[in-house]
This record gives C-alpha cells, sequence and structure tokens, in this order.
C-alpha cells in the first residue's frame, strides 16, 4: 500500500498541557484505519490535526499530493453530532451546501449510493438518525475526496443501527477504494471496522 499521509514527531498541547506527544506514524491508500482510546486521550484532536481542522501543534505531516488533485472538498469529515445537517433545508440541499456545482448525475449517484433518493426532498426533522447520518456520509462522498474523516459517528445510535450503519461504512469504502480515518472508543466497533488499529 502506498503512504497517503505521514505523521512525524506529532505534538499537541492545551494550555500548556501535553495531549500528543511524540506520534509517528503512517495513513496507507484504501485502509481503514481505526484511532482508538478512552475519552479525553487526544482522539479527536488528532483527527482534526490530520484533517486540517487545526493547525496549532508541533511536527511535520506530509500529504500525497493525489489526496487534493481535483477534489472540492479534499478532506471531508462526518461527525457524530446530527445538528450538522441545516432543519430548513432538504436532503438534497444540505449535500449540495458542500459542493453546490455538482452536477445532477452526480446527485442521484451519491443519493443511491447511501440509499435516500426516495428522500431527497425530506427535511432532517422527518429523517431518524441512521438517515441524517448518511446524509452526513453523503456530503463526504460527493465531494470525491480519497480520505475520509470520521469522529464516533455512531456513537448515539442504538446498538443494531448501529451495526448496519458500520457494514454500510465498509461496503462504501470498498465500492470507492477509500481510505477511512475512524475514532472510535469502543473495541468492538474497532475490530469490527479496522485494518489497523491506533491505540492513543
Amino acid at each position: 500500500m502506498r503512504p497517503l499521509i505521514e505523521i512525524k514527531q506529532l505534538r499537541k498541547k492545551y494550555n500548556g498541557t501535553l495531549v500528543l506527544n511524540d506520534l509517528t506514524f503512517t495513513i496507507y491508500e484504501n485502509e481503514f484505519l481505526v484511532i482508538m482510546g478512552a475519552s479525553g486521550a487526544g482522539k479527536s484532536t488528532l483527527l482534526n490535526i490530520i484533517g486540517k481542522l487545526d493547525s496549532d501543534f508541533e511536527g511535520e505531516i506530509h500529504y500525497s499530493d493525489e489526496i487534493f488533485s481535483g477534489n472540492n472538498v479534499p478532506l471531508p469529515f462526518v461527525f457524530q453530532e446530527f445538528e450538522s445537517l441545516l432543519p430548513w433545508k432538504t436532503v438534497e440541499e444540505n449535500i449540495l451546501l458542500v459542493s453546490p456545482h455538482s452536477s445532477a448525475l452526480e446527485m442521484d449517484n451519491v443519493l443511491n449510493e447511501v440509499a435516500l433518493i426516495e428522500h431527497r426532498h425530506k427535511y432532517p426533522d422527518a429523517l431518524s438518525g441512521g438517515m441524517k447520518q448518511r446524509v452526513g456520509v453523503a456530503r463526504a462522498l460527493i465531494c470525491h475526496s480519497k480520505v475520509l474523516f470520521m469522529d464516533e459517528p455512531f456513537g448515539s445510535l442504538d446498538r443494531e443501527l448501529r451495526g448496519k450503519l458500520q457494514d454500510f461504512i465498509k461496503q462504501i469504502k470498498k465500492d470507492r477504494n477509500m481510505t477511512i480515518v475512524f475514532v472510535t472508543h469502543d473495541l468492538e466497533e474497532a475490530n469490527r471496522l479496522g485494518d489497523r488499529i491506533l491505540r492513543i
């Protein structure tokens, strides 16, 4: 597998307190990397740094040029919070927020991929928790990114639905040959999803 992102001697402090210390690892093409640790261990902080949401750190991060080649939003995230959807916009309109110039065919394709094409004109308050998370995934997919970051996206869902969405995201990865970096504190989820687990 080819390296996509290389992290070298990464250190992060919050108010003088060391949160991440001397992390060095590589994220490879087409792998499902799970970042696992207890609450407060720095998992989300690490994900935000790798995903370019946080630039206040020490160390080096090197990105493969192909990550940024032709992407509207190079490093898309799927978060746990459903509130990231705007309640006054439909499913389709929420997806278009991140990629307003996407074609009708691209929209149809991504809605089919996440099994929401029949719900494209619904508003978030008419969607289940699992459907809202699939809208979040669709927003990431329509960007045509080679890597997807997911921060405990299924943590607030019940066990049965969480299992279905875990299978769903594994199939998306397989179909798209994507690299996924996934944060969780759940060992069962980590073992079910990850090609490799990074414990912090």
